[in-house]
Parts: structure tokens; C-alpha cells; sequence
């Protein structure tokens, strides 16, 4: 299995302080063909076919920037290139784009659709699907031990990193306190672009003060609140 490299075009999820805009509570309807690659997902998933849910969510991050980029190929259809995409939309380009990578449709294949590509006899011309599509090396050496204990004081590292990452940008700087240890599992970071060699590390639930990550934007009833995000050691450094 091939490393994906991360897209020029890639875009983590944004997130933007000043808006305002009130959180919709209207209930959407779920179209059938986004319960059909729901299912596809999860039935893949279930059969150990697809590694993780992590290359999904890195293929829907590539897929935003394609268009806010507009950088697009014959495999966007025409249709969507006025607008962005929705949800279920966004899911089966991501989806497709995963299973490209891992060898079980090409691109050909897609383009041609399921009538055409269901005319063809000759089996031999069919890509062989592959026993084991990723199977990485797991290194769990490299933190073996949690670096950090219930009660310390750590910052989040003010960096923003190419590719998939699972920090939200709004407490990259942020100083906060380990409330939790939640247990050691493979960086999804590292299987959200199919690398050869994951790391497990530690995954920490960490406390910051409402003040700490909004400061003057924070509102004055809000100001004696607290915020809990799951963060892996690779984001934090000790603070004195």
C-alpha cells in the first residue's frame, strides 16, 4: 500500500471566531443514496476492508479544497462545479477517492459507470482486489509510557501541519491541565494517509479555561467555564 501524500489543495476543517451565525436545530432529511454509502462505509469497515474512518475524513478535507480551489478533473461532475458540495456528496467523493488509493476501483472504472462496467465478460480485466489492502507496522516503542499525569499543566503546539490533522486549530497555543488519561491508540494521522509505519500513542483529555481559548471574545457569562478536548502527546509540551 502507497503512502498518500498530503494535497497541495488539502484544507483542514476552518473555523472562524468572529461569526455569529445562530446553529440551525432544523432536522434534515437523510436522502436514500447517502443511506446507501453510509452503509457501503460501514459494511467495508466491518469486514476490515477499509483501515479506519481517518482516510475518509482526510479524503472530505481534500475534496472541500478541491473546490474552494476549484481544482478540478473529469471526476467532478458538472453539476456540483457551481457549488460545494453537501454532506452525503461529500461523503461518496471521499469514499471514492479511498477506494482509488486502495485498489479497489480505478479511476476508469468510475467514469465508465455501473451499466457500462457491468457489459464487460471478461473477468481477467477486472483489478484482483487485495487480501489485505493496509497493513501498516505499528511502533509502539516510541511511546511506550505516557509522558504526562492527571494534574499537569501543558500547552498545545502552535503549529499548523501539513495533512489530516486532529487538533482543533482553535487551542493550537493554549495552555490547559490533563484531566484524563484516555488510553493509547494509533495516530490517525498517520493512518489517515495510509503510512507504512503508525505510531500508538497516548490520548489525553485535556481542561482549559474558557478565557484561555476565546480570551475577549469569550462572553462574561461563559467566563467561569471550562473546555475538555482530546488531544495526542505529539501536540503538547510541558508548561511550568
Amino acid at each position: 500500500m502507497k503512502e498518500v501524500a498530503p494535497k497541495a489543495y488539502h484544507q483542514p476543517i476552518p473555523h472562524n471566531p468572529e461569526d455569529q451565525e445562530s446553529i440551525s436545530t432544523v432536522e434534515e432529511t437523510v436522502s436514500f443514496f447517502e443511506k446507501q454509502i453510509v452503509s457501503i462505509h460501514n459494511l467495508m469497515r466491518a469486514k476490515q476492508q477499509l483501515p479506519s474512518f481517518d482516510s475518509v475524513r482526510r479524503a472530505a478535507e481534500e475534496i472541500d479544497g478541491r473546490f474552494d480551489s476549484q481544482t478540478f478533473s473529469v471526476d467532478i461532475p458538472a453539476f456540483l462545479r457551481s457549488r460545494l458540495p453537501r454532506y452525503g456528496e461529500r461523503r461518496i467523493l471521499a469514499v471514492e477517492t479511498v477506494l482509488c488509493e486502495l485498489g479497489y476501483l480505478t479511476r476508469e472504472e468510475l467514469r465508465q459507470g455501473f451499466k457500462q462496467a457491468n457489459k464487460t465478460d471478461d473477468s481477467a480485466s477486472l483489478q484482483q482486489v487485495p487480501d489485505i489492502p493496509y497493513s501498516p507496522e505499528i511502533d509502539q516503542d516510541t511511546y511506550a509510557k505516557p509522558g504526562y499525569a492527571v494534574g499537569d499543566w501543558v500547552q498545545v503546539v502552535d503549529q499548523i501541519k501539513t495533512g489530516h490533522i486532529r487538533t482543533p486549530v482553535y487551542v493550537l497555543g493554549k495552555r490547559g491541565k490533563v484531566a484524563h488519561l484516555q488510553g493509547l491508540f494509533l495516530n490517525p494521522e498517520d493512518l489517515a494517509h495510509f503510512k507504512p509505519r503508525v505510531l500508538q500513542l497516548p490520548l489525553y483529555l485535556v481542561e482549559f479555561e474558557m478565557v484561555e481559548v476565546w480570551g475577549d471574545r469569550c462572553p462574561q457569562r461563559s467566563r467561569r467555564d471550562k473546555l475538555r478536548v482530546e488531544i495526542y502527546e505529539p501536540w503538547l509540551k510541558p508548561l511550568s
